[in-house]
């Protein structure tokens, strides 16, 4: 459909400008709330939005000003993530990795990341 496709090809220019540095942080932001909305794409979207999304989220969480609260239970990225993990074998789950990694850098972000609820790590 064409709104499909345009939500595709505004995901696609999100993740593009998260490439910057200097997009990334604002971007990233909690007050901007886009993290949000990715996340929503992330968890009920199919198709090529997710992965678009999954892309931005990436890039996003390089910034480590935006790892805390990424990796919040608020945000619920992580759960979303470790179902792209558990579903998804392409570049998608390339992505979700990659993020998760990069939230676990954060400090904060490493006892509920590890807590079995999540099945990251095996009980």
């Amino acid at each position: 459909s064409d709104s499909g496709e345009a939500r595709v090809k505004a995901l696609r220019t999100l993740m593009k400008l998260s490439y910057a540095d200097e997009n990334g942080v604002y971007m990233g932001s909690k007050d901007l709330g886009l993290a949000y909305a990715l996340v929503a794409v992330v968890s009920s979207d199919r198709g090529e939005a997710p992965f678009e999304a999954l892309g931005t989220l990436m890039n996003l969480s390089i910034a480590n000003e935006n790892r805390v609260f990424m990796g919040s239970k608020d945000l619920g990225l992580v759960p979303a993530l470790v179902a792209v993990v558990s579903s998804d074998s392409g570049e998608a789950r390339e992505y979700a990795l990659g993020t998760l990694m990069n939230l676990s850098a954060a400090d904060e972000n490493r006892v509920y990341m590890g807590s079995q609820d999540l099945g990251l790590v095996p009980a």
